[in-house]
């Protein structure tokens, strides 16, 4: 039955690819369609191609819970997988909502939050947090306080990356990856679920390998934007993956130039505003030499992106290449400190 388990993982990457083809013909046919504003002209996309990783990797995860049943051993974490999965779908929703409706910037970030406020309802979660030097921390009353604040921050930041096709999934699966090889090293949930790794693993594991199957559709060029439906999923994902493997600190640092960017777009424009309500863009694209440079105006936002083309022209794929880059030594730091305190 072990063999069965490992082609179902292999199988992972081709159902996201098919679910992802099947959304885009279905928002074409539709006509929910948005045009690349850093390509030539006359280039539309589906808008929510992240509706196709979405259903693809909630797939994956009920076979694995199918598979379990039929082998007479119910999979040990069905109750937090389902929880889980709900919760990302839930903010999947609200992406997919704010796709087509399109939601204010304050009603996003409180709406990211109610995942975080259901889980801490729930109470299937440990109300303690790792930090290098300091040890392991019982926060009873701060934890759960703090779960809502963690989803928006998390799906928010994911949300305000996803400014390039390839950016936002490329990033979810290096952190997702980092996390693995985080909860495999530190062997923390192992304190909190019985000598075991706990229920993120399967939850990130088949995360990545689902984006594995949906970066083709998505990667520069790109056959389908990601829409909200995606970032605010895979930032919700990274918020159970870390609450679950009890790597809190680690997806913070390995996440801070997400993190960053996000605090300082929030900085320079003063406040929480969509994205679609700002008078300036942060860069401006050649549309015919797919390149782009940071905008000059003063009141220009400040991201990531803007400070990487202020000296020079950048094209979209050097761009989500650099990106990838710092997340890599980001992540890469991350692990190295949870190799220097591991037990």
């Amino acid at each position: 039955m072990d063999y069965l388990y490992i082609f179902m993982l292999a199988l992972i990457p081709l159902i996201t690819y098919t679910t992802t083809i099947v959304v885009e013909k279905i928002e074409s046919r539709a006509g929910l369609l948005g045009e690349d504003m850093h390509k030539k002209p006359g280039r539309f996309l589906p808008k929510s191609g992240g509706v196709g990783f979405l259903l693809g990797w909630s797939l994956s995860i009920l076979m694995f819970v199918l598979l379990s049943r039929m082998n007479g051993t119910p999979f040990i974490y069905e109750k937090e997988i389902f929880l889980g999965l709900a919760l990302v779908l839930f903010s999947g929703a609200v992406g997919l909502y704010d796709d087509i409706r399109r939601l204010g910037g304050i009603q996003k970030v409180l709406l990211t939050a109610i995942p975080g406020i259901a889980l801490a309802l729930s109470g299937e979660f440990v109300p303690i947090i790792y930090i290098p030097t300091l040890g392991f921390l019982k926060m009873t009353i701060v934890y759960p306080i703090a779960l809502p604040i963690i989803f928006a921050v998390a799906s928010n930041a994911i949300n305000m990356s996803d400014t390039f096709t390839g950016i936002a999934p490329g990033i979810t699966a290096i952190l997702s990856i980092a996390m693995l090889l985080t909860i495999y090293i530190t062997k923390f949930p192992s304190l909190f679920y019985g000598n075991d790794l706990g229920p993120s693993i399967i939850f990130l594991i088949t995360a990545v390998l689902s984006l594995i199957g949906y970066l083709p559709r998505n990667f520069h060029p790109g056959k389908t934007f990601n829409g909200d439906a995606g970032s605010l999923a895979w930032g919700a994902i990274l918020a159970l993956g870390a609450i679950w493997g009890k790597v809190e600190f680690f997806l913070v640092l390995a996440a801070m130039p997400i993190i960053t960017n996000g605090f300082i777009i929030l900085a320079s424009i003063k406040g929480i505003i969509e994205h679609h309500s700002l008078k300036e863009r942060p860069t401006i694209p050649n549309r015919e030499n797919n390149t782009l440079r940071a905008n000059p105006k003063k009141n220009a936002p400040i991201t990531l992106v803007h400070m990487l083309t202020l000296k020079e022209e950048l094209c979209e794929r050097e761009v989500v290449i650099t990106v990838y880059l710092l997340v890599i030594f980001t992540s890469i730091l991350s692990i190295t400190i949870a190799l220097l305190f591991r037990f």
